[in-house]
């Protein structure tokens, strides 16, 4: 087998493209062969997409380079079925042509063009360009330059970014199966109990269910039963190993006929329990074609598929079928499979920018769709629950109208998130009790105690009743508008966050991660002394808020994940983090923390996300252990000119020179990934900022600025002062003088016999050339224009 394509498979498609193989002829059958082998490469790239992003698909190849009628095919392509029940009319494709280089794409299989499918694909597909939602290529000169993964990278981002999807594309040409509502029922017969269930239906309830099972199956969504309570589930499913990785709704009741929803999907409200009418059917069908972007990500695309029906998967081994039909099923706690992943690239690639959308997606709700319980459980968790236990005494006792006894307030919802965050479960009582009698006012005739602090805001009654006194007024008064704050309730605006960020750099430890002895004012004493408290770090912190509301999932947002010293900030926690580790899992795995000696593990709602700059060479290398663990999404620089990229259309406009920013910043990461390597490429979010300039005079001067200040400094840092190579780069070993950025110094003898006499003995070819900055150059046109002009298109 060849290893890769070469540059003699597309001149030999050329070649003998449409000519009919004359087997007595010796340079045909070479060129038979080499094309043969050609075929093994595009089978291995085909397999090599469809094991990442359809795993349960089917591989077709021609392995022929000629056609039936015995004449050579002007292209190479093997076919990628996303599910080994997919329609025969339909696949994708990868492959290489004559004409087109490399090419992914949808495609019609076997199907004249006077076929009206034929058509109404062709219609669908629009141009057969770039231009086109479900069509990619690349020039032959790029592909070479490519390795087969490289490739398979390519090409799985190209199909991540088709703007309309493979099932999409079955239903529009009405491709998907034809079945009766009978027939689809059979599907949900995997189970005796589900017979009994949807007999009890009147035929609106099964017309109803069966609109809405076509609906989620078209979106791609999987069905399945379950023996618990007679449910029917519908998300995604892992037909490896048939763990559920996302639940978006539950059929439940054989009398109630209701369906609830375990996550929101756009303009469909999270539901409970709502009765099964044609009004919702309609409306989560509105929202499988309104919000398809956000279903699509959390589908995962790595498992990309058409929906399977109950009888194509196995039940969950975890699911029981003995349990009570009278019981109540409870919801999914993590709706999603936890993960760990770090977005890795060049500088200015928009890592962060990755990560921002990620969140404002999956890790932020507006209140629109928070319940007022949600959100002051979320309030709880995040402004209560870190106080003192005096402060959280204080607020328990202005709600419960300013007087209770010891067991109202352990009752009080703020003070058990007290003790959830700081992990108290015994003897709660006796800390509430102290707390109390350490804060009580001096004149108090009920209180015995002799060691007290400051503030003393309690005092307690004969029947062992607290109340407020003292200080309070005034040193209370931020926790009086904090419950005024929490009481009010949400306001419109806001957006609930269900993440932290942190920053690792190389003295960032384990204590402010996990847990650690903090120092803290002791405001009990008149000198103010430093006393030391075991606090938690960011990531448990983060755990006791996951913990609280295990429906929502939570991240860990990691920034230059790479900077820190990763077995000193995870410590034991680098096992812990894996996803079948965590809590409730298969191989769950807790630890006793070294500060506090409290028993912990992390709940399967958390998501770790990292950013890590591969430029940045005065790094160690990541820690092998913590890389096992992540899963890594390159973020690479996006210099492409078409709709929806970063720098589309993007051009300096000067009088009749026109500079291309999206082929100059291309070129130069060619040369780039040349002379150093792809990690050191120029990110495109250095020029993302002229969009925002007139174009004309004001864009150039900008231009001139992001040149001179920040891509030759880092081409300078890349290359280690090499100005040969940035010279290179930015071609002006290829440009007149006035159009290059860095030139050689013309009077290198003179400056010799300047530096160090006349009589210096030193050879002017020993000696360092010298090399300086053509300021002129970043406000020249041509110099820009001559970075790109010097390589052909």
């Amino acid at each position: 087998m060849a290893d890769y394509f070469t540059s003699d498979h597309f001149k030999l498609l050329n070649k003998w493209k449409g000519q009919k193989r004359d087997e007595s002829n010796p340079e045909q059958n070479r060129a038979y062969e080499e094309l043969k082998k050609a075929y093994e490469v595009t089978e291995a790239w085909a397999n090599e997409v469809k094991t990442k992003l359809f795993p349960t698909g089917v591989i077709k190849v021609r392995k022929r380079p000629t056609s039936q009628a015995n004449s050579f095919l002007p292209y190479n392509w093997a076919r990628i079925y996303p599910a080994a029940d997919s329609p025969k009319e339909l696949a994708y494709t990868v492959g290489i042509g004559a004409d087109d280089g490399f090419v992914v794409k949808i495609d019609t299989v076997g199907l004249d063009e006077g076929a009206p499918v034929r058509r109404n694909y062709l219609a669908l597909r629009g141009d057969y360009d770039n231009g086109s939602p479900i069509v990619a290529m690349l020039p032959a000169s790029e592909g070479l330059g490519k390795s087969l993964a490289e490739l398979v990278d390519w090409s799985i981002e190209a199909i991540r970014k088709f703007g309309v999807r493979y099932d999409e594309v079955v239903a529009k040409l009405d491709l998907g199966e034809k079945l009766s509502d009978e027939d689809l029922l059979k599907h949900f017969d995997g189970k005796p109990t589900f017979k009994t269930f949807r007999a009890s239906w009147s035929a609106q309830d099964k017309a109803r269910f069966c609109r809405l099972a076509r609906a989620v199956h078209a979106a791609g969504l999987d069905w399945w039963h379950m023996g618990k309570g007679i449910q029917v589930r519908f998300g995604r499913k892992n037909p490896g190993s048939e763990r559920a990785i996302g639940v978006l709704g539950v059929i439940r009741g054989t009398r109630t006929r209701k369906i609830s929803w375990t996550r929101d999907v756009g303009a469909v409200p999270k539901l409970n329990r709502e009765p099964l009418t044609d009004d919702l059917v309609a409306k989560i069908e509105a929202a499988f074609v309104a919000e398809r972007e956000t279903l699509d990500e959390w589908l995962v695309l790595e498992t990309e598929r058409p929906g399977l029906w109950p009888d194509q998967l196995r039940d969950d081994p975890t699911e029981s079928d003995e349990e009570s039909d009278d019981e109540e099923p409870p919801m999914d706690a993590a709706v999603t499979q936890a993960f760990n992943r770090i977005y890795y690239g060049p500088p200015g690639t928009g890592k962060t920018y990755e990560v921002s959308k990620l969140l404002r997606r999956d890790y932020e709700q507006a209140m629109t769709s928070v319940s007022a319980a949600e959100w002051q459980s979320q309030f709880i968790a995040d402004r209560i629950a870190p106080l003192k236990w005096w402060e959280a005494a204080v607020l328990a006792l202005i709600d419960l109208g300013g007087k209770a006894n010891v067991s109202q307030l352990l009752a009080h919802p703020f003070i058990d998130a007290l003790a959830t965050a700081k992990g108290r479960k015994d003897n709660l009582r006796q800390t509430i009790w102290t707390t109390l009698q350490e804060r009580t006012v001096d004149e108090s005739t009920t209180v015995k105690q002799k060691l007290r602090f400051s503030p003393q805001v309690f005092d307690k009654s004969e029947e062992s009743v607290w109340q407020l006194a003292g200080e309070c007024e005034e040193a209370c008064a931020d926790l009086v508008a904090l419950l005024k704050e929490y009481r009010a309730g949400a306001q419109s605006s806001e957006i609930l966050r269900h993440y932290s960020f942190v920053t690792f750099h190389q003295s960032y430890s384990y204590e402010e991660f996990v847990e650690g002895l903090r120092p803290v004012l002791d405001d009990g004493t008149e000198s103010g002394a430093i006393k030391y408290e075991i606090r938690p770090g960011a990531f448990k912190d983060l755990c006791r808020k996951a913990r609280l509301a295990p429906e929502q999932r939570f991240a860990m947002v990691i920034d230059e994940i790479n900077r820190g010293n990763i077995s000193k900030i995870f410590g034991e926690l680098i096992t812990l983090i894996e996803p079948d580790k965590r809590e409730g899992a298969e191989n769950t795995i807790s630890v006793t923390l070294p500060y506090s000696g409290e028993s912990f593990s992390v709940p399967p709602n958390v998501d770790i996300i990292g950013t890590m700059n591969t430029a940045d060479r005065s790094l160690a290398l990541l820690d092998t252990a913590l890389r096992r663990r992540f899963d890594f999404v390159p973020v690479l620089p996006d210099a492409r000119d078409e709709a929806g990229t970063p720098l589309f259309g993007l051009r300096v406009t000067l009088g009749g020179q026109v500079i291309d920013i999206p082929r100059m910043l291309s070129v130069i990461n060619q040369r780039v990934e040349a002379l150093y390597d792809r990690d050191h490429c120029i990110g495109h979010a250095y020029f993302t900022s002229l969009v925002q300039v007139p174009d004309g005079d004001e864009r150039l001067v900008a231009l001139s600025q992001v040149f001179s200040n920040r891509i030759v400094p880092l081409l300078e840092e890349y290359f280690f002062e090499d100005w040969q190579k940035i010279r290179l780069v930015l071609a002006d070993n290829q440009k007149p003088e006035a159009s290059r950025f860095v030139i050689e110094s013309q009077d290198h003898e003179e400056d010799l016999a300047r530096l160090f006499g006349s009589d210096h003995g030193l050879d002017t070819y020993a000696t360092k050339q010298r090399y300086v900055v053509q300021d002129a150059a970043f406000t020249n046109p041509d110099a820009y224009i001559g970075i790109y002009q010097t390589l052909p298109v």
